[in-house]
């Protein structure tokens, strides 16, 4: 049974419903695509709602319009400090034919709200600001402080973000959560651990001729489509984890090669996106690389490539026992009734910077947003009303009961 501390919290938030509708379609509507990149105008509406209700906003720039929002929420004792992080980039609108609505129009039909980022992850946002309102508005004084992180730049490599934020020594506290979607078929779960992700970039290399004359010459891109084909056969080694999805890579999610139509092109670049799960590093995935580069070569004597890792970070999960998650899990059963299961995606978010870099203990991945319904990356994404509530009352009591609440005299 929720205490009356808990009652009057939930009271206050759902009284805060059509204003938590209205903060996520104005964030929608705010464009941040990464890339190239501009969290300004995200950044000024989260900062407005912030600040309308007491909270201490700072903006730290990392660069020219990449902007990371710093909210704190002060409590009557000081004895812990809580981290909520969420990224305010999102990523391209693809084809606007696909979509049935304004990509960044923030409609609402039904229980959904619609566009770019009302899963990944402004929904997310707006619940985490609407729990703080509620908690301020319900006159509750934690027994700790609680930050909120809105970062710029994870749709790319949070060097902008979180990173920087973790960098710059503003990244401190005892637990948090990373606000990334959870929801799987409408059941809420707790995203524990999260995979790492290892970027390769590939070089292959030909010899330029005159395309009239394909045999004078050493087609490189031809040489590239062998070479991704066999990656993607291959199966790198791995110890199964309890909750993660095995290790995978994505062969040729970008290429570029040639110069000419009539040129037999000597050169041709592409990415692999590959994740990994604990007890994997870059090195082995370059060795296994090695491997299939040889096994080409060997079929192939004219085959040259090389692999270089262009961007890395390791998987992260947290502890089953921390107190952070035995939070979240009462909360989410005062909420909705039942305890949420542990789980985890097939992505990889800013919980492995803050629990590798800042040291910090996070859930990796606790917000609104369905992965099967949420459309996340895709045409008509949306986020449902009753999860962002639901969210939201969950985030409040989890502060809550993190921290603690001061007795008043």
């Amino acid at each position: 049974m929720p205490t009356y501390d808990q009652k009057t919290v939930m009271q206050a938030i759902e009284k805060l419903r059509p204003e938590l509708v209205e903060l996520t379609r104005r964030l929608i509507r705010e464009k941040s695509v990464n890339p190239p990149g501009d969290e300004t105008g995200t950044a000024r509406v989260l900062e407005a709602e912030l600040t309308s209700f007491g909270m201490k906003v700072n903006e730290h720039i990392s660069a020219p319009r990449r902007v990371n929002v710093e909210a704190t929420l002060a409590g009557a004792a000081h004895r812990s400090r809580f981290l909520f992080n969420g990224h305010m980039d999102v990523v391209p609108e693809g084809d606007p034919s696909k979509w049935t609505v304004d990509p960044f129009g923030g409609e609402v039909r039904d229980d959904r709200i619609f566009g770019r980022g009302s899963t990944d992850m402004k929904g997310g946002l707006a619940a985490i600001a609407t729990a703080l309102r509620g908690l301020v508005d319900a006159g509750i004084d934690l027994n700790g402080d609680v930050l909120f992180h809105a970062v710029a730049d994870e749709e790319v490599d949070s060097v902008h973000g979180t990173k920087y934020m973790i960098s710059k020594g503003l990244a401190r506290a005892d637990m948090g959560i990373v606000a990334e979607p959870s929801v799987f078929g409408k059941s809420i779960v707790i995203r524990q651990a999260v995979r790492g992700n290892c970027w390769i970039r590939l070089r292959t290399v030909g010899k330029a001729a005159h395309a009239s004359n394909p045999a004078g010459g050493v087609n490189a891109v031809l040489k590239m489509s062998r070479l991704l084909l066999a990656l993607d056969r291959l199966q790198l080694k791995h110890q199964p984890h309890k909750i993660l999805p095995p290790p995978t890579i994505s062969a040729g999610t970008v290429i570029s090669g040639g110069t000419k139509t009539n040129v037999i092109p000597e050169s041709c670049q592409a990415e692999v996106d590959v994740r990994i799960t604990p007890g994997i590093t870059k090195d082995q995935v370059l060795k296994e690389f090695a491997n299939v580069f040889d096994q080409v070569r060997r079929e192939d004597p004219n085959f040259s490539a090389t692999a270089e890792v262009f961007a890395y970070a390791p998987p992260a999960e947290i502890p089953e026992d921390h107190r952070v998650l035995d939070a979240a899990k009462k909360a989410t059963e005062v909420v909705i009734g039942q305890e949420p299961k542990l789980s985890a995606g097939y992505g990889t978010n800013d919980g492995v910077y803050l629990i590798h870099d800042g040291g910090v203990p996070m859930i990796p991945g606790f917000g609104p947003g369905d992965h099967e319904s949420g459309h996340a990356h895709g045409a008509d994404e949306n986020v449902r009303i009753s999860e962002l509530m639901n969210f939201a009352k969950i985030y409040a009591l989890t502060v809550m009961i993190a921290l603690g609440v001061h007795e008043k005299a």
